[in-house]
């Protein structure tokens, strides 16, 4: 098993807990709107906090925790009209090109997001409101989700850079839409 093959297996595992997390904030979600539509048409005494608890922490969460997840998976848009005319060894180049230029990029957002919740728990920050929400619970769901992300990134550009230097596949290549074989 060679070491990419490893930090993937890792990765998966940190992945699926992110992606549990997500499902069962998404469960919570629609709970709590459901109890607030019941609350709010049958007895005229609607939920005061359901609004900030889905915009705030729950949606935060489900967004930041299923990132990882949905690169692993191929899941996130991609404008691939080229693909269907390089051989894969070049392909592989062009995921290399694009997973080294973003890598450093969400490293920085990782990089400010750790400041910004570490500064938000230290200041005791919390939101004005019927509630005093504190904000770095949600704000901590960012470098979470993106630090997984970053080393779903550099696992990925390691990969095409092996797999482009070798010429062979050392990591799979996503899938181009319209390709009969899939490839």
């Amino acid at each position: 098993m060679s070491i990419i093959e490893r930090c993937d297996r890792a990765l998966r595992v940190a992945e699926k807990a992110g992606i549990t997390v997500a499902g069962i904030f998404m469960f919570a979600i629609m709970l709590v709107v459901v109890i607030d539509v019941v609350m709010r048409y049958f007895f005229n005494a609607p939920l005061s906090w359901s609004f900030e608890l889905i915009s705030l922490y729950l949606m935060v969460g489900l967004f930041f925790f299923s990132l990882s997840d949905a690169l692993a998976h191929h899941a996130h848009v991609a404008v691939d009209i080229l693909h269907l005319y390089m051989p894969r060894r070049m392909r592989h180049g062009a995921e290399l090109i694009g997973y080294v230029l973003a890598t450093p990029v969400f490293a920085a957002i990782f990089y400010m997001s750790v400041i910004t919740t570490w500064e938000s728990y230290g200041g005791n920050d919390v939101l004005a409101g019927h509630i005093a929400w504190p904000t770095w619970l949600a704000q901590i769901c960012v470098p979470i989700g993106v630090g997984v992300l970053v080393l779903r990134m550099a696992l990925r550009a390691a990969g095409h850079a092996v797999s482009f230097a070798s010429g062979r596949d050392a990591i799979e290549l996503p899938a181009v839409s319209g390709a009969d074989d899939g490839v």
